[in-house]
């Protein structure tokens, strides 16, 4: 169940109800009935892979109007290497402009123009890399960038399950920095997520969970909880420093332009918390944004200083008949662990609405603009939006394609 080869045992109470029901001597409804009772008794008794806590979104939902009026600019972009890659979640580009990204099978590609080429892979190869199964064994590469404070300017790149890594740009070799077994204050790091780095070489990365996985993230989406961390790894002691916990669900993480604050995305609770790194703030954090009309992505600095957050999915006024899934399920524990006992993970995802949204926000958190494609007819999902020289990234961990946008084309309002 659920991905797994682990099966759950069958309660004791479970087997004494399997012997009170006779085959024979009793009506079709007494039966009927004593069967319902018998299946209810062994669904409860079925331990729940989650153990979450009463959570309330905040209400009214978003209205998509103002700078969140809906737009098809995201339509106007076109897919890139379709079939050629499967989850380009996330982008970083050197100083020749080429650009790299990791993908659900473990390996990091580069691209300039129409070529595409490998780089290396995180993890082991096998011919089933990209499965539920063979992912920690074959890697997940996230967050990524190059370290400019280098002269050689290595690829900085955070895998889900191995750790902080060092890719050499020209030979693919790449060095652990950082085992995940190794962790932070004792602590191992679990779901290795989204980083940044500052221009003297200081990480700044988000371990999305201390309890799932990458792969399990669905659980830690509906669960809710308070796992998620921050963490800083400076390039020249090696020194690891815990700054954050008690995150829900820390995904993308962005400096400032002036690398006075980072901005976290918090994706589970739909908010973006900002942290102070100078000034008469430092060591401070608070909530900039709450209530977004979305799930919270990665969030990338633009050449406007301000930051595009992608969205990993929508909730706002109208989104359904009944509105959003998490909203509703949100305050109600048991129907959480009900719903996760029985139902495989990818079974959720027909709960995620046809709607891809890039918001543009500035450093208060206030937002900007808003890049949609309604019924996601070009761009299916859009989590990150990474600009480049006029051009808007477009990835995914899931897309099989990376979607490209000309932002002459956003600026004319096409």
């Amino acid at each position: 169940m659920h991905g797994s080869s682990d099966v759950p045992e069958v309660s004791l109470e479970c087997k004494m109800m399997h012997r009170l029901i006779p085959s024979t001597g009793l009506s079709k409804t007494w039966i009927l009935s004593l069967v319902t009772v018998w299946l209810a008794v062994c669904i409860y008794h079925i331990p729940s892979p989650i153990h979450p806590e009463p959570y309330y979104y905040p209400k009214p939902l978003p209205r998509l109007e103002g700078a969140l009026a809906i737009n098809n600019l995201l339509q106007g972009a076109t897919r890139a290497f379709q079939g050629q890659v499967t989850g380009p979640e996330s982008f970083a580009v050197d100083e020749n402009g080429v650009l790299y990204t990791g993908l659900a099978d473990g390996r990091i590609v580069a691209f300039k123009g129409g070529e595409l080429w490998q780089l290396t892979r995180t993890g082991e190869f096998h011919p089933h890399c990209g499965s539920f199964d063979l992912e920690p064994v074959c890697g997940r590469p996230k967050g990524m960038k190059v370290n400019t404070a280098d002269p050689t300017h290595p690829l900085i790149v955070l895998d889900s399950y191995r750790g902080l890594l060092q890719v050499d740009t020209k030979t693919g070799d790449a060095q652990v920095l950082l085992h995940s077994s190794t962790g932070v204050n004792g602590e191992p790091l679990k779901f290795l997520n989204a980083l940044d780095i500052t221009h003297d070489g200081i990480v700044y990365f988000t371990d999305s969970s201390k309890k799932w996985d990458r792969r399990n993230y669905r659980y830690e989406v509906i669960e809710v909880n308070r796992q998620g961390r921050l963490i800083m790894y400076n390039m020249v002691t090696r020194e690891t420093k815990l700054l954050l916990d008690d995150l829900h669900l820390a995904n993308g993480v962005a400096l400032s332009s002036d690398e006075s604050m980072l901005f976290i995305a918090e994706m589970s609770a739909c908010q973006i918390r900002r942290y102070f790194l100078k000034g008469p703030r430092a060591g401070q954090s608070d909530v900039i944004t709450q209530n977004l009309p979305g799930y919270p992505d990665n969030i990338k600095l633009n050449s406007r200083q301000n930051f595009y957050v992608g969205l990993g999915s929508v909730r706002y006024q109208g989104v359904s008949l009944l509105g959003p899934f998490l909203d509703l399920i949100g305050p109600y524990p048991a129907i959480k662990r009900f719903l996760t006992k029985l139902t495989p993970l990818k079974v959720f995802d027909i709960f995620m609405p046809k709607h891809s949204i890039i918001l543009e926000i500035n450093r208060d958190g206030e937002i900007i603009s808003s890049l949609h494609d309604p019924g996601a007819k070009v761009i299916s999902a859009s989590g990150e939006g990474f600009e480049f020289n006029n051009t808007l990234y477009i990835g995914s961990f899931w897309t099989p394609y990376i979607g490209m946008l000309n932002l002459t084309y956003v600026k004319s309002g096409n």
